[in-house]
């Protein structure tokens, strides 16, 4: 049963990342929902829930793009949310953190409890710059937070090659820094083949994570049998549990973005529909990525 679904609001970025993997497959249009089909696309998949008496069902607001740069339309949604009475969302949004301003932090400071807030930041600054970019404006962005939330946000790590080699120094800037809740991201797709790594190596990176003060989310155990992203190191819920709505329509995750062979419908189908598509979809031993199993390679 779908329990979780990513929204990619638009393609629109200030940032150009080296490891980026939307960066190839962005269509050059806008791509940007209007609020008025994000509110449908909440109504629908409340309909959903109530129908199959879910008790939660988790959104990111994450996709190709900054979501900030959709800040207004975050804002409404979930004022729409909250003025419909819908109880069974669990919303969260991932920024780069180099355009958040205080307005924006206040609303997601006086909604905390509705919608969650993370950052990326790949460790101390030359290590984040590698594949991401401007390093001090995203820090200065999770001061802000931190100013006001009276904590540091999560934050999302992606583990390449040059992670693996400063492994006990990105660890340490983590504990040194005061984050207390990391998440590290296997680098997929990437266009430079020579920041990839294996997934031996991704696991002894995640398992040598043991014992330092900041929570990983991969070593929660709570965590373990969850179905939702290999790349996260967890079963992969492709054609089981998660759907990628975008406005070119609905993918099974991220990763099979702009191949139409795997757009199962349009942005606003009944989700019941979109679970016989995935009943369409092969089976996985677990620990197995249906992309890379499946699709990665082919034409």
């Amino acid at each position: 049963m779908i329990d979780r679904a990513c929204i990619s609001l638009g393609e629109k970025c200030n940032l150009r990342c080296g490891y980026c993997h939307f960066k190839d497959r962005l269509s050059g249009n806008a791509q940007e929902f209007t609020i008025q089909e994000l509110v449908a696309i909440i109504d629908n998949i409340s309909s959903y829930c109530i129908s199959n008496k879910l008790k939660q069902f988790k959104v990111g607001i994450v996709g190709s793009g900054e979501p900030l740069f959709e800040y207004a339309k975050i804002k409404e949604l979930i004022n729409h949310v909250q003025r419909s009475g819908y109880n069974h969302f669990s919303f969260y949004t991932i920024t780069n953190g180099t355009i958040i301003n205080d307005e924006m932090i206040q609303f997601f400071y006086q909604n905390k409890k509705r919608i969650a807030i993370c950052f990326s930041l790949d460790g101390y600054e030359e290590l984040h710059n590698i594949g991401r970019e401007q390093f001090k404006k995203a820090y200065q962005g999770i001061a802000r937070y931190e100013a006001v939330f009276s904590k540091k946000p999560i934050v999302n790590c992606t583990v390449h090659k040059w992670t693996i080699h400063n492994s006990n120094t990105v660890r340490q800037f983590f504990t040194d820094e005061g984050f207390t809740d990391v998440t590290f991201s296997r680098l997929v797709d990437s266009n430079n083949e020579s920041l990839t790594i294996t997934e031996l190596e991704y696991s002894k990176f995640i398992q040598d994570c043991v014992g330092f003060p900041f929570s990983v989310r991969q070593l929660k155990a709570e965590n373990s049998k969850k179905y939702d992203c290999t790349m996260y190191g967890k079963l992969c819920g492709v054609g089981k549990t998660n759907i990628f709505i975008t406005k070119q329509g609905i993918y099974p995750c991220g990763r099979f973005y702009g191949n139409q062979k795997y757009n199962y419908a349009s942005f606003c189908s009944d989700l019941h529909e979109i679970e016989v598509k995935m009943g369409e979809m092969k089976e996985l031993n677990a620990g197995e990525c249906y992309y890379d199993k499946y699709v990665r390679g082919q034409k």
